[in-house]
């Protein structure tokens, strides 16, 4: 692949092949740059890829989801697509574009509760099984443990957290270290947001939630409870 710019390192109109790849690291700067690019050259945006490959002149993306659980294989005949990947496979194209300029980064520290979910080492959610002051307290313990904030979908109907903080098939992807799940029971379309590499510590009433199938740790317990005691034993 070889696109000529203009001085301003733009892609010159009309320059662009019939079917064009560009390949990100899969890093959550990666993930934002990817978007950005596919709004902006109105490209296809394919996520975190695992595998490409090309069927004829078809290109072929694989992408894990649910969880790691199935694999989806995303076909592009012709048009920009845009992925991030953690070992991009070898090639000989290339991009030629102007020397960019250097800008001034001032970095700031977020508060917990506006820690970013991509990129978190930690991620403290919850569902419908809580209310406002259990919110409250995973809240407290996102900030002393330097994680960030988390909900299910029904939790943000409930309008028990704002839609930014939603993980789940139609919300936030994340791959934390660790993954508290407090009143959550577990569904697909939930556990799809969490990758598969994640641990994941579950809190509920429910001894038969399926949240627990996928939970290392689980405690049959009412968060609304036992969140208390954890933010104590955490703060003391």
């Amino acid at each position: 692949m070889d696109l000529d710019t203009n001085e301003a390192g733009e892609v010159a109109p009309n320059q662009y092949p019939d079917r064009t790849l560009l390949i990100l690291p899969a890093t959550p700067d990666g993930d934002v740059l990817a978007g950005v690019l596919a709004a902006r050259l109105d490209g296809v945006l394919l996520g975190r890829v695992s595998d490409i490959g090309f069927d004829g002149d078809t290109l072929i993306a694989t992408r894990p989801a649910y969880g790691g659980r199935i694999r989806l294989e995303l076909r592009l005949a012709q048009g920009i697509a845009i992925a991030t990947m953690n070992e991009p496979p070898a090639g000989d194209h290339v991009i030629r574009h102007a020397p960019l300029a250097v800008l001034a980064i001032d970095r700031v520290e977020l508060s917990a509760r506006n820690a970013a979910l991509e990129g978190a080492h930690l991620v403290v959610s919850g569902g419908r099984g809580l209310d406002a002051d259990g919110f409250a307290m995973l809240d407290g313990i996102a900030r002393k443990l330097d994680g960030a904030l988390g909900a299910s979908l029904p939790a943000v109907d409930l309008g028990l957290a704002p839609v930014s903080r939603q993980i789940g098939q139609s919300g936030h992807f994340v791959t934390p270290r660790l993954y508290l799940a407090a009143g959550i029971s577990g569904t697909p379309q939930h556990l799809a947001g969490i990758g598969a590499a994640t641990r994941i510590i579950a809190i509920n009433s429910d001894a038969d939630a399926p949240i627990f199938r996928y939970a290392e740790v689980g405690a049959v317990a009412d968060a609304r409870q036992l969140l208390p005691e954890l933010l104590r034993l955490i703060e003391g």
